[in-house]
């Protein structure tokens, strides 16, 4: 990979009033492929005339920075809504609950979480068959792509009502007493009656964003953050005629913005001409048995990546709730500011798939070693901060947790700490992860992430579970095993995306299919 500065061809230059229009229309660098091949949209574009680039010119042009910035920002505040969401949830059961509340709130969303992430990884993952078809110069096979993975949708419904009716199960299964069971049961019901609107959003935020319009992603996401934070206060500790209703209220209000999310994203693909265009047939959309198979394919190792990430995750954070409430915690509060470092991050590897994925289909994949650069230079710049403040200032950070709790937080800082000090230790490392696992999963090679995440996960698990026979348990050893897991993962995916197999990589047909 070449420097940003240095390139041995002549770099294309993009409109830099495209790039800031707020991120609302789609992107340039995502959609100029549509109308016609990427050699012929390169030679059409403006460029430098062969003298030294400006720091302007170099930053909006496809070897810079601002493609990616333009496409991933809003991703990456987007998904920061989502940290938002969570932490917000655990911080007012909280102050609600000094015991229990908060607690049951982190065991059931990361059970919950591991329950949605094949369904909504399969379906999300729409985002790299559409980057692919434009890259192609094949816009019209995004409307057929689009309508199957709604047709996806439709059939994973079951499922979730199955895991509706078995709720209380894998409380009952790890020994959680009785109270938290009740309490944990109760918050994953509320999730996944929310959890069917996940999956058709899941298709329309994939639409919009291998389509390069993730401003409207955010804008969804903002209005729906706004509203669960209002519904979230209001329901956890009552107003009026309502009544407090606890760690329901919290799920309630989740499930509530989560629904939402439904009508605001159909209008918006309604209203924009070419989202409707994407997202409408003239005729009725033919069966296309061959597509289905693609899309489970493809998108199944990366919901099936996150799951058994999610899976590995969920039993560590089931054998933490063994160790007692003050330990669960802890741990609670440790993931409500480690979220805030991870979760934008997954914006920045949406965004790093889709343009991967668009230029592997161009043929250009020196314009994707580009993008990976980039995207490595601005994680670094992040989680490097959120490591500093975690480390170096972790009272700072934790301050808000002593609001209103001053005598219970005390109980639970000397446990606290340490943890902050392994996150600050690891986040950097995490987002590297990230943004490797997002370049090879947008050209394809996803059974490699699932294979990885897999080995790596449960590895660590079955490794910590071997020392806490060993040495005893405790609250530090998992968070050891955390740290080590992250370090594993930033090692096997850096070598996968060094050893270069994915630039011959790619998800849709290499032919034209014929319907049923």
């Amino acid at each position: 990979m070449q420097p940003p500065c240095e390139s041995d061809s002549e770099p294309t230059i993009t409109n830099p009033e495209s790039l800031t229009s707020g991120g609302n229309g789609p992107h340039p660098s995502v959609i100029d492929a549509g109308a016609e091949s990427g050699t012929q949209a390169r030679a059409h574009a403006p460029t430098a005339g062969g003298s030294p680039l400006t720091f302007g010119q170099w930053w909006f042009s496809d070897w810079g920075p601002g493609p990616l910035i333009a496409l991933a920002l809003p991703l990456f505040i987007s998904t920061g809504f989502t940290s938002i969401m969570l932490f917000t949830d655990r911080t007012l059961l909280f102050y609600w609950d000094k015991t229990n509340s908060a607690s049951a709130a982190m065991g059931a969303g990361t059970f919950y979480w591991a329950l949605m992430c094949l369904p909504t990884g399969m379906l999300s993952y729409l985002s790299a068959f559409v980057s692919q078809y434009i890259g192609a110069g094949r816009p019209e096979r995004v409307v057929v792509a689009y309508r199957h993975a709604l047709r996806l949708a439709w059939l994973m419904v079951p499922l979730l009502m199955i895991a509706f009716v078995l709720a209380d199960f894998p409380f009952w299964f790890f020994e959680h007493n009785s109270t938290m069971q009740s309490l944990e049961s109760t918050y994953l019901r509320t999730l996944i009656v929310g959890g069917i609107a996940v999956l058709f959003y899941s298709a329309q935020s994939g639409l919009m964003t291998g389509l390069g319009y993730t401003g409207w992603v955010l804008v969804v996401d903002a209005i729906c953050t706004l509203i669960n934070l209002v519904l979230t206060y209001i329901l956890i500790f009552g107003f009026g005629p309502i009544p407090s209703l606890g760690v329901m209220g919290a799920g309630m209000a989740t499930g509530i913005a989560f629904w939402l999310k439904l009508p605001i994203a159909a209008y918006i693909i309604r209203r924009q001409p070419a989202l409707h265009r994407a997202s409408r047939a003239e005729q009725p959309t033919p069966w296309e048995p061959a597509m289905l198979r693609r899309l489970i394919a493809y998108g199944a190792p990366a919901g099936l990546q996150m799951l058994a990430e999610s899976a590995a995750f969920t039993v560590i954070m089931l054998q933490v709730g063994r160790l007692g409430g003050l330990p669960m915690t802890a741990t609670t509060l440790a993931l409500g500011l480690n979220v805030l470092a991870f979760v934008p991050m997954m914006g920045l590897g949406i965004g790093v798939g889709v343009l991967v994925g668009k230029h592997v289909l161009e043929r250009r994949i020196d314009l994707a070693q580009r993008t990976v650069t980039c995207a490595i230079g601005l994680s670094v710049l992040y989680t490097g901060s959120c490591a500093i403040l975690l480390g170096f200032f972790p009272e700072f950070v934790t301050r808000i947790y002593s609001i209103g709790s001053t005598e219970r937080f005390e109980d639970i800082r000397p446990l606290l700490m340490p943890i902050l000090q392994v996150i600050a230790v690891y986040c950097v490392l995490d987002g590297f992860q990230i943004v490797f696992v997002g370049a090879i999963k947008g050209a394809g090679d996803t059974w490699f992430v699932l294979g990885a995440t897999a080995v790596v996960g449960f590895g660590m698990v079955g490794l910590g579970l071997l020392c806490e026979q060993l040495y005893g348990a405790s609250l530090m050893l998992w968070w050891y095993i955390i740290a080590a897991w992250v370090f594993a993962m930033a090692i096997a995916f850096g070598w996968r995306y060094w050893q270069g197999k994915w630039k011959t990589m790619q998800v849709i047909e290499h032919t034209p299919v014929d319907p049923l």
